[in-house]
């Protein structure tokens, strides 16, 4: 009861607390808290108003009409629509890039190509069958060869180019050691695909008695060999979704929504490797080739509606407050202990929550399958007392009322801050966890504000060996190669009374790819980044220095080398700088398939950097 103090005005408060007292040494009766009077106790609550509360009826049973669909069609942003099949998942259909396959892969095909004949001569039985010569004959039709050496009279051009090779001392070694036991078995295998009649008769020598053997031989090797390396190494990377101007990978999908046409949801700036429903927005403005428009009925199959019917159950968490009477909340989390200033909005409330209104939160389990967009149509819940209530959905995504509330709402692309978001939950089939392997190839964008350029710098390239190379060590011991063979410059006479020596320009490490800022159009002030290119001064002439990660030299490996220059966006190399690396990655599917692919990744970089390339420099003669 509370009393006013006639001085001060301000109440008096005092309690009054009931304690049980108990007489024996046990506690038994005294912790049960138990009712002796359960008359007395609805009276209590008819006394204080409980029994004539509307909203006190606990939720017993719920009915959830839920419709689903699956994702249908992809598209990536260089190739056409296909129909997507669930055997692998997204990440690697989008990411996979076409590969090289190294010198390691060719002699690894070899190495197989021969296991196939031995264990088919041993199966069959094959009369006369050597495996020295057959080895033999194969390395005579489809030569590895060696790696060439510099020769004497080798034009600049060519020296140049084999030193790319010969300074690779671990390739020279591993060449040197099989080129002159073993052969080329991606050769074999695209000329065995090619014409197998001609390569069986060619392999067997025209012996009649070894042909079926050998039939049987490289069928087996060319299974294997797709199987291993599928058509990967033979793809064109004009139809991969990624965009080397914006260092980003480009795509959209298409899910039937129930209505006849499509749900189309495009990803822009995919770079993370990490495909999650955020990747995604809903393409409502600009249709898609292939994709928006109509389902065909096959596809409009694959939208379903359920309805289901469940028990609801306490949402509960780690340090949640147990509403039992009598029993202890785990004290390795003390939700009780969390200090939060005014401005820790999202701590207060997720306290609040946590302390106040977490038995008010029921969960209803739905198992959603990957690869789908959901859409709750309505839910009925029926309390203990029979009444039935329709649960409306929050405003989420409809409103700009501080009040709306969502989770996992997707954006619409292209759309303005007044276009409401679409509230469907997509869960793309993506990988949980997926084994990467070190960096291939890797290239850091810096920025450098002294020369007013970007700078690609080459970090690590393949090595033809299944691993990479460290291309600071590798530029430096190739210009050391390359300077072994270049001519001695003529003496620069110095006068006696010289006070300044004059340079035109110094030198960068040649794994160090300018990026300088072009116009683009008629704009003033749109600017892109052109790929361009450091002088290398070789036997009294002048050449580029071009990039050697497939990274960087896109637009190189064309005909004409001058009509494809390569740009990348002048805002996607921030201050920051970033990093792009390209891996090998492999994963387990849910059907237990094992998944392999080569991707491409982006971070953020390390912040700006210095080449400390320099122009026009004078310097005092000691």
């Amino acid at each position: 009861m509370a009393r006013v103090n006639n001085f001060s005005c301000e109440p008096f408060r005092s309690w009054n607390r009931l304690e049980p007292r108990p007489r024996t040494a046990e506690f038994d009766k005294v912790l049960e808290c138990g009712v002796h009077d359960a008359l007395w106790m609805l009276t209590r609550q008819w006394q204080f108003g409980e029994l004539k509360g509307d909203d006190t009826g606990s939720a017993i049973f719920a009915k959830i009409l839920m419709q689903s669909t699956s994702l249908s069609r992809f598209k990536t942003v260089n190739g056409t629509a296909q129909s997507y099949f669930d055997d692998q998942p997204l990440e690697a259909t989008i990411e996979d890039m076409p590969v090289q396959l190294n010198y390691k892969d060719r002699l690894e095909a070899a190495y197989f190509c021969m296991n196939c004949l031995d264990r088919t001569a041993k199966k069959l039985n094959v009369p006369q069958y050597d495996r020295k010569t057959y080895r033999a004959r194969l390395h005579q039709l489809y030569a590895i060869g060696d790696i060439p050496a510099v020769e004497a009279g080798d034009p600049r051009d060519e020296i140049l180019s084999k030193a790319e090779l010969l300074t690779n001392s671990t390739l020279v070694m591993v060449a040197g050691a099989s080129a002159r036991l073993y052969f080329d078995g991606l050769t074999l295998y695209q000329q065995f695909t090619i014409s197998n009649n001609n390569v069986i008769s060619a392999v067997s020598n025209g012996n009649a008695q070894h042909q079926e053997f050998v039939k049987q031989a490289l069928e087996m090797f060319a299974d294997w060999f797709k199987k291993t390396h599928g058509t990967k190494f033979s793809a064109s990377a004009n139809a991969t979704a990624w965009m080397p101007q914006q260092l980003e990978y480009q795509f959209a999908c298409a899910l039937p929504n129930g209505k006849a046409d499509n749900t189309v949801l495009t990803a822009t700036e995919y770079s993370s490797g990490d495909l999650e429903w955020y990747s995604l927005d809903v393409q409502k403005n600009t249709p898609v080739e292939g994709l928006s428009g109509a389902a065909t009925p096959e596809e409009q199959q694959l939208v379903k509606t359920e309805l289901l019917s469940v028990i609801p159950r306490e949402a509960k968490f780690a340090g949640a407050p147990n509403s039992r009477w009598w029993q202890f909340e785990d004290s390795r989390i003390d939700l009780g202990n969390i200090s939060a200033d005014t401005t820790d909005i999202s701590k207060m409330i997720f306290t609040e929550y946590a302390l106040l209104y977490n038995t008010d939160w029921l969960i209803v389990p739905y198992e959603v399958k990957s690869g789908t967009i959901s859409e709750i149509r309505g839910i009925v819940v029926t309390d203990v007392f029979g009444e039935q209530s329709f649960v409306a959905p929050a405003l989420q995504g409809e409103t700009d009322n501080w009040r709306s509330w969502g989770m996992f709402n997707l954006s619409v692309a292209g759309g303005n801050s007044e276009e409401p978001a679409d509230t469907r939950l997509f869960i793309p089939p993506a990988t949980i966890k997926t084994l990467e392997s070190d960096p291939i190839e890797e290239v850091h964008f810096v920025r450098d504000e002294m020369t007013n350029s970007v700078w690609g710098i080459e970090v690590k390239m393949d090595d033809h060996l299944g691993s990479s190379l460290d291309l600071h060590t590798f530029a430096k011991n190739y210009q050391e190669y390359v300077a072994a063979f270049d001519e001695q410059p003529p003496a620069v006479t110095q006068l006696p009374d010289a006070m300044y020596r004059y340079t035109l320009a110094n030198a960068v490490p040649n794994n160090w790819i300018p990026f300088i800022p072009v116009h683009t159009g008629d704009s003033n002030r749109a600017v892109k980044l052109q790929r361009a290119a450091m002088p290398r001064l070789f036997k009294q002439n002048y050449s580029h220095v071009r990039p050697r990660t497939r990274l960087l030299r896109e637009g190189l490996d064309t005909q004409n080398v001058q009509q494809t220059p390569y740009y990348i966006h002048e805002e996607e190399v921030p201050r920051a700088g970033v990093h792009v690396c390209s891996t090998y990655q492999r994963t387990r599917w849910y059907n237990g398939k094992i998944i392999n692919w080569y991707g491409i990744t982006k971070k953020t970089g390390r912040g700006e950097g210095a080449s400390g390339l320099q122009y026009d420099k004078t310097a005092a003669v000691k």
